[in-house]
């Protein structure tokens, strides 16, 4: 006697597994001619870890399935999925398995998810595996809304723009490379406090990341402290220990659209992309950043490199930044303008010239430098401005033998009151200001004469300054036509001694004498208390000769009086 054996149908009931569960799997085979049997797979709910609600009426149907002792394939398969998440229930798969091999090929297409297509292939076998992801026309906005039936989403960040992505990736028991290529279209974006934010922006990505492994991996102790303390056992040479490595390249895009990262707003135009170029290599504890470049077209180029301790204290052990040579109108037309214009009553500005800039930072030294070229800077109500500034500024956190030069043509202020020539050459170390020259600043048809100062502290409760210099004489008739005030004659002048500010107290050594009015005013015994606060206390002796009483008034417009 002989039997037939057309279908089986098992019911499974429910499967469970760590954090998900699926019930009412119902399998049904039947069996065809030629070798061939058809597939349906019914399950009622899945529940996943972190999902709000099980996805129902899943269903996989594969009508025809081919099967030997070889291989197993199912050329064209439909995978249906209840509910609200996918724009069309159903999908075309098609999966193959060879036994000898065990080679396994799977293929999903046009799964249409938040107004675009996801495509998916993949193969694998012993030696390894390789995926190809491509995901066309998808909706960020339409696809959080989806998502956000199904999951927590963060409600105070918004996102939207339509996405076109291609991603590849290789490996065996673990990622070997990973290639990404696409681009997004209108993206916008913006976080609850609005200090980040995008509009209307394209953006193209291009990455590459393969996996490399070390025979051992070396990180320096110490760094510049982010998020608490590190133990000095924390990182250490670990000689003959395997550790995972990727070598990333890349180039981000962004060829239009609007950008804030609070306080800086930059509006990107097609002629003027920025981009940014990465090389660099992670591990789980280090991140090594080989060379970034960071350009705006026209307008500015950065380039860094660095060394950062990660885990969960992380750390700057290392960091260089430079610029190439940059043109402060550019500069100031995209991103000085809206630090300096917001909400201030500031004017506008006029600015020319070229400046670069450099920084080098690790865990024992800071060094920053600055070089002017030939600045001018003038605001549009034309109050102020200057010409020709030029020269080197830097500062060390502990160095002293780096001098900074700055020199200027010319300037004015108060539309009237120019300024000449001069230099000041100071050294700039921690927060120690030295003056290593006397600076001698035209003003006027006088000048201006500091012979020694120096600061210290700067920043810290006991700051300290010394100050000594000198007034030179400046008619009364040039300054009153330079502050459009009434006609004076005579001259102002004055000798400034030694002047200290220490521990809350300012303090005058010698006299401070004025030749003003045609007389003379001296100051001596000078001492301010307490002059940040609401009452200070100052203390002085004052003594005043031969003043001309005429001129006085006529300044002050207090009646009329003659003599001395």
């Amino acid at each position: 006697m002989a039997f037939a054996l057309d279908s089986i149908t098992l019911k499974l009931g429910s499967i469970a597994g760590t954090g998900w569960q699926t019930d009412g799997v119902v399998a049904q085979l039947h069996w065809l001619r030629n070798n061939q049997i058809g597939l349906t797979l019914d399950i009622a709910t899945l529940t996943l870890p972190d999902v709000k609600k099980p996805l129902k009426n899943i269903k996989l149907t594969c009508k025809r399935t081919e099967y030997s002792l070889r291989k197993i394939v199912c050329a064209r398969a439909n995978l249906h999925l209840g509910g609200d998440l996918l724009d069309k229930p159903t999908v075309n798969l098609s999966f193959s398995y060879y036994f000898n091999s065990q080679r396994i090929r799977f293929r999903l297409s046009e799964l249409a998810l938040a107004g675009g297509k996801v495509s998916l292939q993949a193969k694998s076998a012993p030696s390894g595996w390789q995926a190809q992801l491509n995901i066309n026309g998808l909706d960020f906005d339409k696809l959080l809304t989806q998502l956000g039936t199904f999951i927590d989403l963060p409600l105070e960040f918004r996102l939207g723009g339509s996405t076109r992505l291609k991603i590849t990736a290789t490996g065996d028991s673990e990622v070997r490379s990973v290639s990404i290529d696409g681009q997004t279209t209108g993206l916008s974006f913006s976080d609850a406090e609005g200090s980040l934010a995008g509009e209307n922006m394209v953006v193209k990505i291009a990455l590459k990341a393969n996996r490399k492994n070390i025979s051992s991996a070396s990180v320096k102790k110490g760094g510049i402290k982010r998020g608490g303390r590190r133990g000095p056992s924390d990182f250490r040479e670990r000689e003959g220990e395997r550790t995972n490595e990727f070598q990333v390249q890349g180039k981000l895009t962004l060829n239009r659209g609007e950008l804030l990262v609070d306080p800086v707003y930059v509006e990107i135009i097609k002629d003027e992309p920025v981009t940014m170029a990465v090389n660099l290599s992670w591990q789980p504890q280090r991140l090594s950043v080989h060379k970034v470049v960071l350009t705006h077209t026209n307008v500015i180029t950065l380039q860094g490199t660095g060394e950062f301790a990660l885990g969960d204290e992380w750390a700057i052990d290392t960091l260089s930044v430079e610029s190439h040579k940059t043109s402060l109108k550019q500069l100031y037309t995209h991103y000085l303008h809206a630090l300096l214009d917001d909400d201030s009553q500031l004017p506008g500005f006029e600015m020319t010239g070229v400046i670069k800039a450099a920084l080098d930072w690790n865990k024992d030294n800071g060094h920053a430098v600055a070089w002017l070229d030939n600045i001018n800077i003038e605001d549009s109500q034309k109050s102020f401005g200057l010409k020709g500034l030029r020269g080197k500024i830097q500062w060390h956190s502990s160095a002293t033998h780096l001098p900074s030069h700055l020199g200027l043509s010319s300037a004015y202020f108060a539309e009237k009151i120019k300024l000449g020539a001069s230099m000041i050459r100071a050294n700039l170390s921690g927060n120690h200001i030295k003056l290593l020259a006397p600076w001698y600043q035209p003003i006027l048809d006088g000048a201006i004469r500091i012979e020694q100062f120096s600061l210290a502290n700067l920043g810290e409760e006991n700051t300290s300054w010394q100050l000594r210099g000198k007034l030179y004489p400046i008619s009364l008739s040039t300054l009153s036509a330079a502050l459009d005030g009434p006609p004076l004659n005579g001259q102002i002048s004055a000798k400034i001694p030694s002047v200290s500010y220490r521990n809350n107290h300012l303090e005058m050594g010698g006299e401070l004498r004025m030749g003003v009015f045609g007389g003379s005013i001296v100051i001596d015994k000078l001492s301010l208390d307490n002059p940040f606060e609401r009452i200070p206390e100052l203390k002085a002796g004052i003594k005043v000769s031969k003043l001309n009483l005429k001129t006085l008034t006529d300044i002050t417009e207090f009646g009329h009086i003659e003599g001395q």
